[in-house]
C-alpha cells in the first residue's frame, strides 16, 4: 500500500549533476530539490519601507542551466502571478516580495538571440557565457594522489549558459504577459494583487459546524477580527522543462510529462526566506521547503481515487488527481501531518510566540476547513472556517503538565456535559497560510504570569481512524514558529516532524512512527 523510493549517490560529486542529487524522496530534509515552497510570505502594505517584507531567493545547485517556474498564492490558495526565471550554472536570485507587489518588478535575465539588450553586458544580442568557477580554495592536500583523476580541473564542471534553454523571456513572461519593453507589472495589475491579497482580512467570514450551522464564540478568534495589517501569502518555484504560462492550479499540461514544457523532477535547487521589519528591527530567517522529485514516485496509496487507475499522495496530485497518473504526474514527495515545536511566553521579558502554519489537501485543491473547497475566483465574496474537521493539538509545560478539558475558560475543546450542548472550538489556522499568536490556543499555565512549553499538532489524516467518517481529506503541511524577546529580537524555526501519513499510513494515532527506527 506504500511506494517509497531511495536515490543512491550518483557520483562523487551531484553537483555537477541537473537530475541526480542524492536524495530520500519521503523524508523532510533541507536537500537540493525539484520545487521550493515558501510557506509564509508577509509584506505590509501600508509601511511599505519600514513594515514587513520578505527576501527570498533560489539557488542553483548544479552546473547545468535550469528554468524555474515561480508563482504567487494568496493566503486562500489562490494562485494569482506566475513568471519564469532562467538560472545559468551554480547561479542565485535573490527576490524581494516588496519589489513584485509594490514596483511590479519581476527578475529577468535573457538567454541567447531572446535576450533583452538593456541587460547585456556589452550591448549585443547574444548572452554572456557565465564565469567558469567563482574564487574557490586549493584542493585537500590532505588528500594523497591526483585529485584530477576525480574531479575536473577546476574541480567541477563549468557552469552552463542560459543560452541552451527553451525560453523566450518576452514571449513567456509573467502570465498573462504584463512585459513591454520596459518590464514592470501596470500599477492597475498590482491594484488588483493588492485587494487579492488583502481579501482574507475584508471579506464575510464567519465559523460553520460539521452540520454547517454558524458558530458563534463568547471572544471572537483572530480569523474573525483581523481586518487590516500586513497580507499573507506563499510561493512555489518549480523546475520545469520550458518557460510557461501555466498555472499550476489550472493547466493540465503543466503535469503532461508527454509534452515536457511543465514539470521535470531536476531535484537542483535550494531556497531561503529572510524576514525583514526595519522599523521594529526585526529579522530571522529559515529555509524554504525543499521539495524533492524523480520520476514514477509516489507516497500512500489513496484508495478514494483508484475507481479507474492507481494514485499515490505527491505534494501537486491535488491538480491532477482526476487525469491518467501514467501521463499526468508531479512525481514529488508530499508533506508531513504531525509537528512539534516549543512555545514561550513571558510578558516579564516582552517574549511572545507566533505558530506558524500551512497547510495543503491532497485530494482536492483546498482543504475541507475553509470553504469547503468552493472558493474559486481570486476574489471571493466571503469566507468561513470549518471547525468540525480541523487539526488536534496538545500542549505540555516544562513540569510535564498538559493541558486537557478540565478547566479553562472556555474549555479548550468541546466539553461533554450532560444536558448541554459541546461547546465549540475555534479552528486558529483555517487559511492555507497564517501567522498566529500562540496565546489563542490554550497553552499549560497562566500567560499573563508566563508559560513555557512544547506543543503537538496532528493533522489529518495523521489524527484520523477508520471509525471517523470516511470522507475526510488528506492534508499535508508545514509549521514553524516565531519568537520575540524584549521588543527587539525576534528568531524563526521550522518544527520538527513527528509523522507523515502520506508517506506512511502508519502514522497515525498514537503511534505517529515514534521510535520507528529503534531496535
Amino acid at each position: 500500500m506504500k511506494r517509497f523510493l531511495t536515490l543512491a549517490v550518483v557520483g562523487v560529486m551531484a553537483l555537477g549533476l541537473a537530475s541526480t542529487a542524492y536524495a530520500n524522496l519521503c523524508s523532510y530534509d533541507v536537500v537540493p530539490a525539484s520545487t521550493l515552497l515558501f510557506p509564509f510570505v508577509i509584506y505590509d502594505y501600508e509601511n511599505e519601507d519600514n513594515g514587513d517584507a520578505t527576501l527570498f531567493a533560489i539557488t542553483n545547485v548544479s552546473s547545468e542551466a535550469q528554468i524555474v517556474h515561480v508563482t504567487v498564492w494568496t493566503d486562500f490558495s489562490v494562485a494569482i502571478l506566475d513568471f519564469n526565471i532562467v538560472l545559468t550554472g551554480y547561479d542565485v536570485q535573490t527576490m524581494n516580495i516588496r519589489d513584485i507587489l509594490r514596483d511590479g518588478i519581476l527578475p529577468h535575465e535573457g538567454n541567447g538571440a531572446n535576450i533583452w539588450e538593456a541587460e547585456n553586458w556589452d550591448g549585443s544580442a547574444v548572452a554572456p557565457e557565465p564565469f567558469d568557477d567563482g574564487p574557490y580554495s586549493t584542493f585537500n592536500e590532505l588528500w594523497d594522489g591526483d585529485l584530477d583523476s576525480y574531479f575536473a580541473t577546476d574541480g567541477l564542471d563549468a557552469p552552463e549558459s542560459t543560452y541552451v534553454l527553451d525560453c523566450d523571456p518576452i514571449a513567456h513572461a509573467a502570465s498573462p504577459n504584463w512585459y513591454a519593453a520596459a518590464g514592470n507589472i501596470p500599477s492597475g495589475t498590482l491594484g488588483l494583487f493588492e485587494g487579492y491579497l488583502k481579501r482574507s482580512q475584508d471579506a464575510d467570514k464567519w465559523y460553520e459546524d460539521c452540520d454547517f450551522d454558524p458558530i458563534e464564540f463568547d471572544n471572537d478568534p483572530w480569523f474573525l477580527t483581523r481586518d487590516m495589517g500586513p497580507v499573507w501569502l506563499y510561493i512555489t518555484a518549480d523546475v520545469v522543462g520550458a518557460c510557461n504560462k501555466d498555472l499550476p492550479d489550472g493547466s493540465d499540461s503543466y503535469y503532461n510529462q508527454s509534452v515536457g514544457e511543465g514539470l521535470v523532477a531536476n531535484n537542483t535547487l535550494i531556497g531561503d526566506l529572510i524576514y525583514l521589519n526595519p522599523g521594529q528591527n526585526y529579522s530571522e530567517a529559515i529555509n524554504a521547503v525543499h521539495i524533492e522529485a524523480a520520476n514514477g514516485f509516489g507516497g500512500t496509496y489513496i484508495p478514494e481515487l483508484s475507481a479507474t487507475n492507481d494514485y499515490y499522495s505527491t505534494f501537486y496530485l491535488r491538480y491532477h488527481s482526476t487525469l491518467d497518473p501514467a501521463t499526468f504526474g508531479d512525481y514529488r514527495e508530499p508533506l508531513p501531518t504531525a509537528w512539534a515545536f516549543r512555545y514561550i511566553v513571558a510578558p516579564s521579558a516582552n517574549a511572545k510566540t507566533w505558530i506558524r502554519a500551512w497547510k495543503g489537501g491532497t485530494l482536492t485543491n483546498r482543504i475541507q476547513d475553509l470553504n469547503d473547497g468552493s472558493i474559486t475566483t481570486e476574489n471571493p465574496a466571503d469566507l468561513y472556517a470549518n471547525s468540525c474537521i480541523p487539526y488536534t493539538y496538545y500542549a505540555w509545560d516544562e513540569d510535564e503538565g498538559v493541558n486537557a478539558s478540565e478547566g479553562g475558560t472556555p474549555p479548550p475543546w468541546s466539553e461533554a456535559v450532560p444536558g448541554a450542548e459541546p461547546i465549540p472550538v475555534p479552528n486558529l489556522l483555517p487559511l492555507e497560510t497564517q501567522q498566529v499568536d500562540a496565546e489563542e490556543f490554550f497553552l499549560v499555565g497562566d500567560p499573563a504570569a508566563g508559560a513555557f512549553g512544547w506543543m503537538l499538532f496532528i493533522w489529518p489524516r495523521s489524527n484520523w481512524d477508520e471509525s471517523n467518517p470516511t470522507d475526510l481529506d488528506y492534508y499535508q503541511t508545514w509549521m514553524g514558529v516565531k519568537y520575540a524577546m524584549f521588543g527587539t529580537y525576534t528568531a524563526g524555526l521550522e518544527g520538527a516532524v513527528l509523522g507523515n501519513f502520506n508517506c506512511n499510513d502508519n502514522d497515525v494515532l498514537p503511534s505517529l512512527g515514534l521510535n520507528r527506527y529503534s531496535e
